[in-house]
């Protein structure tokens, strides 16, 4: 089959790095939908909490246990998946690497004061569309739009 692209497991194509991650969202005491979103490490742009998929857990509890270590966000997660986007990363020899990050939502219940990446991150609080705006990938400025409280 002329153009076939081979996929590993999930569905991502061959050579493409899987992740997983949330749109942690909750209501404010006005009840107004908000995101969370934190910056990323390297280059501290805006982004929502993702990682490497655990093997000893599925796929939704990964995410959850991202946004606990990167966001200190505890919380209701849904079991299937909201949306996915793709992004490039810079990998330490300067190469890029393509990812595919399946996202859940994630109806926040706490905020820690301390969590394991406090020193290396920000998070702040959005209102959907200003978040999507934050954001630099389309996809998942499009994801954010389209969280609906469950």
């Amino acid at each position: 089959m002329m153009g076939a692209v081979r996929e590993q497991a999930g569905g991502v194509p061959a050579g493409v790095l899987q992740q997983y991650g949330v749109i942690p969202w909750r209501k404010d005491r006005r009840g107004r939908m908000r995101v969370l979103l934190v910056t990323s490490r390297g280059r501290g742009r805006w982004v929502v909490p993702k990682g490497l998929p655990r093997k000893d857990r599925p796929p939704y509890l990964s995410a959850a246990m991202d946004a606990f270590a990167e966001a200190g966000v505890i919380g209701d997660i849904l079991t299937h998946p909201l949306a996915g986007y793709r992004y490039a990363r810079e990998v330490a020899d300067g190469t890029q690497q393509r990812c595919h990050v399946t996202l859940f939502g994630l109806r926040v219940r706490g905020t820690l004061t301390n969590w394991p990446e406090r020193a290396q991150r920000m998070r702040a609080w959005f209102d959907p569309e200003e978040a999507a705006g934050m954001v630099q990938n389309a996809e998942l400025a499009r994801a954010i739009c389209a969280v609906q409280p469950s």
